[in-house]
């Protein structure tokens, strides 16, 4: 019996070993293995020299440039699609996480800076102030060549998901492709009146305000005003809105959100809408086709509000003209 004992013990050892040695084994071939192509992350931080072609000089500024790489266009899709549903806090939040100091984050930064100056209230200092800004700038964005007095910093592309996840020069990597703007120009928001006086030149696309339909509300340093119209290149009326901080004669683009109650009337159509567009949001595009309005109409617009403060706007337009 202590033979037999003594064999079940010692079998025992010899498996325990053997699992032992299987166990290690294993780990050692995981360990050594290959790596899967399934690793590569839905998204990277990566460099723009490693996507350029060597053949093409570059400046150093722009080889050095961080961009982001993403695995497919599904990743950039989902990518797009999440930080559409953030706020300004959550998407500056991610990129900081991510690593990534590109369009958003450095437009973020730059503007937080011009809010800053346009807060001092001695002129000499604060033109004083804006030449510094606009030197500091002047090689990262674009400053409005229509309206002098607009000192808003602008991307020198214009497309609006580049400017979310691209760099500052509008680049993105998809796949093994370099994707680049295909608007490689500046829009600028001009004032009507500006824009009547000015020679031609890149302005908000899209969308056409019409004549004598646009109501404007003061709250302090901040005029914002909202203006009906349509979308140029479809058959739809519209609603766009602006927010302008002032100081002195110089003023700058401010991001809030809006609404409105808005009531169309014709000798075919009689609706009454309450208008909302949330923060960073220019255009709220309505569901509502131009025929089925025609030609010429009026409009009432009551409690336009705008979230940088209390003021409402009350007013009605009659025989409005679609152009």
């Amino acid at each position: 019996m202590k033979h037999l004992s003594f064999l079940r013990k010692h079998a025992s050892m010899v498996v325990a070993t053997c699992l032992s040695l299987s166990l290690f084994s294993c780990n050692n071939e995981d360990e050594f293995a290959p790596s899967k192509e399934g690793t590569v992350p839905p998204v990277e931080v990566s460099k723009m020299s490693e996507w350029l072609p060597k053949t093409r000089s570059i400046e150093s500024t722009v080889s050095d440039m961080p961009v982001l790489h993403f695995k497919d266009e599904k990743a950039y899709d989902d990518m797009i699609e999440k930080l559409s549903a953030m706020n300004d806090e959550e998407r500056i939040s991610y990129f900081k996480e991510l690593g990534f100091d590109g369009a958003y984050a450095l437009w973020n930064r730059a503007d937080e800076e011009l809010e800053q100056i346009f807060e001092i209230d001695d002129e000499n200092q604060f033109k004083e102030q804006i030449d510094r800004y606009k030197d500091k700038y002047r090689n990262i964005f674009s400053f409005n060549t229509i309206d002098s007095y607009d000192v808003t910093p602008y991307f020198i592309f214009t497309d609006d998901k580049l400017s979310l996840v691209g760099n500052v020069r509008g680049y993105v990597v998809i796949g093994n492709t370099l994707k680049t703007p295909e608007n490689n120009t500046p829009t600028y928001e001009v004032d009507d009146e500006i824009a009547m006086a000015a020679a031609p030149g890149p302005i908000e696309p899209g969308f056409k305000g019409f004549k004598g339909a646009s109501l404007s509300i003061k709250n302090g340093k901040y005029r914002s005003t909202m203006t009906i119209g349509r979308i140029v290149n479809g058959n739809s009326f519209a609603v766009e809105f602006k927010t302008k901080k002032k100081q002195f004669l110089w003023k700058k683009s401010v991001s809030a959100s809006y609404s409105a109650e808005l009531e169309m009337q014709s000798t075919k159509f009689h609706h009454k809408n309450v208008v909302v567009c949330p923060n960073g949001c220019k255009v709220s595009i309505l569901n509502l086709r131009i025929e089925t309005v025609g030609n010429v109409f009026n409009a009432h617009v009551r409690n336009f509000k705008c979230s940088r403060g209390n003021s409402l706007g009350n007013q009605s337009f009659n025989n409005i003209r679609v152009i």
